[in-house]
């Protein structure tokens, strides 16, 4: 039997962050279809808003979110943690771009206030933070087990070959 060979190097955050948000965003997409369906509700409540606001938040988040990633992964946030953190951050940005994006579309800057109020319990809202917030524990346990057992293997491929 040979030694094993050198220790795989630690992937790039960037890339399990990547493709941990278009995951993140493939199904949030999934949860906003269920969502609506099953509570016969509007993703966004608000006809004067227009098409785009549901689109514009989603891609908001997913930049935060990408962002937050790749701080996780490199630092190695404790899994509670990075649950936190991220929820919270996916949560505040479609809020808060939700919000911004309404005034500009309806002019009407009291909207600045009453749009969080109104969508902050939204179920769609909280299905996007907390689909985030799992993101971060599996993109930390996916980068943790490339960086010990360097790629995946199948169970008949030998374990001391590269």
């Amino acid at each position: 039997m040979s030694a094993p060979g050198p220790a795989a190097p630690a992937p790039d955050p960037r890339l399990v962050a990547a493709f941990t948000v278009v995951a993140w965003i493939a199904t949030v997409v999934a949860a906003f279809g269920i969502l609506s369906l099953a509570l016969d509700l509007d993703v966004v409540p608000q006809a004067e808003a227009g098409p785009l606001l549901g689109p514009v938040m989603v891609v908001a988040a997913a930049v935060v979110l990408f962002l937050l990633l790749v701080r996780v992964i490199g630092t190695r946030q404790p899994p509670g943690v990075s649950f936190v953190g991220l929820a919270a951050g996916v949560y505040i940005t479609f809020l808060i771009v939700g919000a911004v994006t309404f005034v500009a579309v309806t002019a009407n800057p009291a909207q600045l206030l009453f749009f969080p109020i109104n969508f902050g319990l939204s179920p769609f809202v909280i299905a996007a933070a907390v689909l985030a917030g799992v993101s971060g524990p599996i993109a930390l346990a996916v980068s943790s087990r490339a960086e010990k057992d360097g790629r995946p293997r199948w169970p008949w491929e030998d374990r001391d070959q590269p």
